[in-house]
């Protein structure tokens, strides 16, 4: 993987992709990509891994404990109040 790649699970604010993207980085969101209410194991997982992209979420519970080799790399925001501007920030960061 050149640069990081993101997708933004459907519980970040889609305004981070536009931040992002400024950045000069790659980001989808699940929305805009695979429709409002894509299945966490059906369809987001599959995607991220095909394109090899990052998962960024707020959702602990269900992208907590997967194993590595089931994803391209997550990245677990346990503060799902941040403005997305911050969001963005700290990921290009």
């Amino acid at each position: 993987m050149a640069a990081w790649q993101f997708l933004l699970d459907e519980n970040i604010d889609p305004k981070v992709a536009t931040y992002l993207e400024k950045g000069e980085l790659v980001a989808e969101h699940v929305r805009a990509t695979l429709g409002q209410g894509a299945d966490d194991e059906d369809d987001i997982l599959p995607y991220a891994r095909e394109h090899d992209l990052i998962i960024a979420t707020s959702d602990v519970k269900d992208f907590g404990a997967l194993p590595v080799d089931t994803h391209s790399g997550i990245i677990l925001l346990y503060d799902d109040t941040m403005p997305a501007y911050r969001v963005a920030s700290a990921l290009i960061r």
